[in-house]
């Protein structure tokens, strides 16, 4: 008769299959597609600042932890000027509102002055310290070539602007009796020059479109509107 083995591994799977309903099963991910968040434009209350609300929209079955990473970008070189990261929670079917001002250029000569730009992320969370991305460093490193070229094409449309002032002043004085040929002389000369112009704003209107098409949807930026 022939003697049997002595294998253990039925006895360690049988252990095996003892001990894995005991481990922890490994958390779903959340769906937080219920969660929605948007940039609202408020009424231009002073000519110093533009206002922005950042509404967070709770649309799940409980509350929820927000937190925001929201990013200044100086008007000049286009870098992370100011970091601001509110957290709060908002409960089901209700609304949390985050409100920015935005200033202008400090510089009131420079040309064409545009109030600062901002990048905003919201992370959500269900049991702890959400964590939002940060990444407008990354983005604008993207769009650095484009601002470069809208900065020379605005640089030469400065000059050319000055010329004009230039001209109008030796060709077109202000004083004395006869103020309406002065104005007409002010006409001719700015129609001389409008051309000239008009391809430098049209330049400056492209580079622009083509910097809010750089990944439209991770790379959004907010305001940067021209001051008044």
């Amino acid at each position: 008769m022939k003697k049997p083995t002595n294998n253990p591994f039925p006895m360690l799977a049988a252990l095996l299959c003892m001990l894995l309903p005991a481990m922890p099963a490994q958390a779903a991910e959340v769906d937080f597609s219920c969660m929605n968040y948007r940039v609202w434009s408020k009424s231009h209350l002073s000519s110093e600042y533009r206002s922005f609300d950042i509404v967070v929209q709770n649309q799940c079955p409980g509350s929820v932890y927000w937190a925001m990473c929201i990013e200044r970008i100086d008007p000049d070189t286009f870098v992370v000027a100011e970091t601001h990261n509110p957290t709060g929670y908002v409960e089901e079917g209700k609304k949390a509102r985050v409100n920015l001002n935005l200033r202008k250029h400090p510089n009131d000569a420079k040309f064409r002055s545009r109030f600062q730009e901002f990048y905003v992320d919201v992370g959500y969370s269900i049991d702890g310290a959400p964590a939002p991305n940060c990444f407008a460093s990354q983005c604008e490193a993207k769009k650095r070539s484009l601002r470069l070229e809208i900065r020379e094409n605005e640089n030469v449309w400065e000059q050319a602007e000055r010329a004009l002032s230039e001209r109008i002043k030796n060709e077109c004085p202000d004083t004395g009796w006869d103020t309406l040929q002065s104005q007409e002389c002010e006409d001719r000369v700015k129609a001389a020059s409008q051309a000239e112009l008009q391809r430098f704003e049209a330049t400056d209107l492209e580079l622009r479109e083509q910097v809010t098409e750089i990944e439209p949807g991770d790379c959004r930026s907010y305001s940067g509107e021209l001051a008044e």
